[in-house]
């Protein structure tokens, strides 16, 4: 386009009114200023930039939704059935963010260790008739060589068969690392010993028939145990199965690597129990886990209505009464539970499991070694030249004598007939083992995605 016509019209003769008359002669060029970016070149240079941008943008539309969900629905990385890893490069910013540097010996070697562990454990542990043996390729770290493989074999498009044993193994590593760093682990000696200890206080045992009670039968408050069981630490294969089999399992949420079962005569023996352990202090009213406590045992609320009924006629006469003793033997037959379901807390619960579960929490004190150190150091640096401001440096502030936390134990109350249900009926533990089996099996290989 000309700035200004000379020869000939750039544009069709447009009407004028007679007080703008055209210019009669030729104009000189026009001087564009140092500051004129506007005008129709600006305009078109604008557009031809957006123009390229979304062009260039259009690829960006695309979202890696079930990694994106993550996020936004709080879904669980075990459920994601790729992922988005295209080189080297990625892989290995992919596993910095996660905690492990692959450039340091020291990490990579803890890296292969957990994918030896990871494919013993799907070989061995999980053991599914549909993938009974990891590929000769990926199954050991001569084969592999790299890891970072791994990851982008886990991220084909395609689901191969190298790409779902490729995140089933990620996976498996992914629960084993949570589990072998959770920082409660450094309590786990002092609370199995200040809970255990501190229950066996109140647990006798008769010299003269061998019967386990829990308080003392002499002082008119003892209750028949007819078992009673302590959990000190739950196979570390089955806490990998109890994360992998349900959808929004984390470590901080294994309450029950310490556990104390009591199994009672009777149903009211079993609501004796919970009474004892609270009015003993056996257990911390206020540091009861909120939500996690589960009574499938008895009708709370008709057992109430029943004791109060007792105690109404118990009151109205100092002799004892045939008819109070009839309602005492009825008491077990009206109390029991009669709701059935699912439990909430754990889908592969049976609906004939009954008992009296609740989690409990721990205040635990354990020596802190660092202080152990500084006292240590603190006896011998004064003494040498320049010690004080090296302890100063080590220790700008003295760490505490003792470390606190809180770790969670678990309880089950139950009678005997719900106990032995448990383990020959309906609601047998094999059964429950199973079904949670199943259902890491079908996890770990995305059988459902």
């Amino acid at each position: 386009m000309a700035e200004r016509g000379r020869f000939e019209l750039p544009e069709p003769l447009r009407v004028q009114r007679f007080s703008r008359p055209p210019l009669s002669t030729a104009q000189p060029p026009l001087q564009r200023s140092r500051h004129s970016n506007t005008g129709f070149v600006g305009l078109r240079v604008s557009v031809c930039y957006l123009f390229a941008y979304f062009m260039e943008a259009t690829p960006n539309f695309e979202f890696p939704w079930p990694s994106v969900n993550v996020v936004l629905e709080g879904s669980s990385i075990l459920d994601v059935p790729r992922l988005e890893i295209k080189t080297i490069g990625e892989a290995t910013s992919f596993i910095q963010a996660y905690g492990f540097d692959v450039n340091n010996p020291d990490d990579l070697a803890l890296v292969w260790k957990f994918f030896n562990d990871s494919v013993q454990f799907i070989e061995k542990t999980l053991a599914d008739p549909d993938f009974p043996k990891v590929p000769e390729h990926l199954r050991s770290e001569k084969a592999l060589s790299d890891i970072r493989r791994l990851f982008i074999l886990a991220s084909e498009k395609e689901k191969t068969a190298d790409q779902v044993y490729a995140c089933a193994i990620l996976r498996v590593m992914h629960v084993m690392i949570h589990l072998s760093y959770d920082p409660r682990l450094k309590f786990f000696q002092a609370m199995q010993t200040q809970v255990l200890n501190r229950l066996d206080r109140f647990i006798y045992v008769d010299p003269g028939n061998g019967a386990t009670y829990l308080g003392k039968q002499e002082d008119g408050a003892g209750i028949k145990l007819l078992f009673f069981k302590k959990k000190e630490r739950k196979d570390p294969n089955r806490e990998i199965i109890k994360l992998l089999h349900k959808a929004d399992s984390v470590v901080e949420e294994i309450y029950d690597r310490v556990g104390l079962r009591l199994v009672t005569e009777t149903k009211l023996d079993a609501i004796r129990a919970v009474r004892m352990l609270l009015e003993k202090n056996i257990i911390s009213l206020p540091n009861i886990r909120p939500g996690r406590s589960r009574n499938r045992l008895l009708d709370s609320k008709r057992l109430q209505f029943e004791l109060d009924r007792i105690v109404t006629h118990l009151n109205k006469t100092s002799e004892p009464a045939p008819y109070i003793d009839r309602m005492i033997k009825r008491l077990e037959k009206r109390i029991g539970q009669g709701r059935r379901g699912r439990g909430f807390l754990n889908p592969h619960s049976s609906e004939y499991y009954q008992a009296i579960q609740f989690t409990c929490r721990e205040l635990v004190k354990v020596r802190n070694p660092q202080h152990r150190l500084y006292t240590q150091l603190n006896s011998q640096l004064p003494n040498m030249s320049g010690g004080d401001q090296l302890l100063n440096e080590l220790f700008p502030t003295i760490p505490p004598a003792f470390e606190y936390g809180f770790f969670p134990y678990e309880i089950q109350i139950m009678d005997v007939k719900a106990y032995a249900d448990s383990i020959f009926g309906k609601s047998n533990h094999e059964e429950y083992r199973r079904k949670q089996l199943n259902s890491a099996r079908d996890r770990v290989f995305s059988k459902k995605n």
